[in-house]
């Protein structure tokens, strides 16, 4: 892979990063109106965006592990990389699956 090749999937695996560190900003309306209904289906459908993006991620490692490793039995930096985001959305779709079940549990409390 050439510099240039290289400074592109940086700055790709940099965009990816802070999406995931953007995902969780629920609608700060429904926050300041207590609307736990809303908030834990925008975190249940947070969830579900992410577990997408995790899978993604999965296919995106298994390309990447396809394509070879530069010295046999060392994992090379981009199959490293989609396994880190690829763990990184799984926690956060942990966490926001979590907020979604404590928000639904406030919505059904008087």
């Amino acid at each position: 892979m050439n510099i240039q090749g290289n400074w592109k999937l940086v700055l790709a695996t940099t965009m990816m990063a802070l999406m995931v560190g953007c995902a969780f900003s629920p609608p700060s309306n429904m926050v300041k109106q207590n609307d736990h209904a809303r908030l834990a289906d925008w975190y249940q459908k947070e969830a579900s965006d992410l577990h997408e993006r995790a899978e993604e991620m999965r296919q995106i490692e298994k390309e990447y592990e396809f394509l070879g490793t530069p010295k046999e039995g060392h994992e090379s930096s981009l199959v490293e990389h989609a396994k880190n985001l690829r763990d990184h959305y799984n926690k956060a779709a942990e966490v926001a699956e979590k907020m979604a079940k404590a928000h639904a549990e406030q919505a059904k409390s008087p």
